[in-house]
């Protein structure tokens, strides 16, 4: 995707990799080391701020900058433009997400429950953050109007999530410790079971996020059901 921007009179501008629209700029010292980590972590929490403010639409690459310090080229360097800082806010919310799942994936003497059980609350806990939270409002206010960052949200998040619990269910699986014929639509089915609820109802009472015990509580059923299941034993089949 190329951008529109009109050149800056001390930079030239910069385009996004055409095959790729969620690769970052290449990865380089001015980029990549600590300054530029340093830098690339103050523009991220100043454009979450006042994307939350004033709304992806109306907040401005000078509206950022202002608050973070720096330059255009700088956040050229980082970005590409607004459309990959905000993609950048997603790719560092769903990599938060996911690492509670690394655990299980690293160990295989963690069982399933203990494994499904850890992700999970992880999951919700992280969903319920108000930074994962107030990402998700900006995407249902706006999201008729930049339909591509919505999109790539999808993949960035929920698809991305499906398909790496689906490759932690598929390894179960094949190694005997559930009976999975289809690892994605369980995915899809335990993600919803376990978020479903949970997010509707902080996205729409931001301030009844429910107590740690009762998250927990939550938590532990939706495991309980997904791996054992509601239906009585039939004896004849035994």
């Amino acid at each position: 995707m190329t951008s529109s921007r009109k050149a800056h009179p001390d930079h030239p501008p910069v385009t996004a990799p055409a095959t790729a629209p969620e690769a970052g700029p290449t990865c380089g010292p001015a980029t990549c080391g600590p300054r530029g980590m340093a830098r690339r972590q103050a523009i991220l929490m100043a454009a979450r701020r006042l994307f939350v403010e004033k709304g992806f639409e109306k907040t401005t690459l000078s509206d950022i900058i202002a608050v973070a310090g720096g330059s255009r080229a700088t956040l050229y360097e980082h970005f590409g433009d607004k459309e990959g800082l905000f993609r950048a806010i997603m790719e560092e919310d769903n990599a938060m997400i996911l690492s509670g799942l690394a655990p299980a994936q690293a160990n295989e003497q963690v069982t399933p429950e203990a494994g499904l059980t850890a992700f999970a609350l992880h999951l919700v806990k992280a969903l319920l953050n108000e930074e994962t939270t107030a990402t998700v409002r900006i995407l249902i206010a706006e999201g008729d109007r930049v339909p591509d960052i919505v999109e790539a949200f999808f993949r960035i998040g929920p698809e991305n999530a499906i398909g790496r619990l689906a490759d932690y269910l598929r390894r179960l699986s094949d190694r005997g410790d559930l009976r999975i014929d289809d690892p994605a639509a369980a995915a899809q089915a335990f993600l919803g079971m376990v978020t479903g609820n949970l997010l509707v109802r902080r996205l729409i009472l931001p301030q009844s996020a429910p107590p740690i015990p009762d998250l927990d509580r939550y938590v532990r059923q939706a495991v309980h059901l997904f791996l054992n299941g509601a239906r009585v034993p039939d004896p004849k089949a035994a």
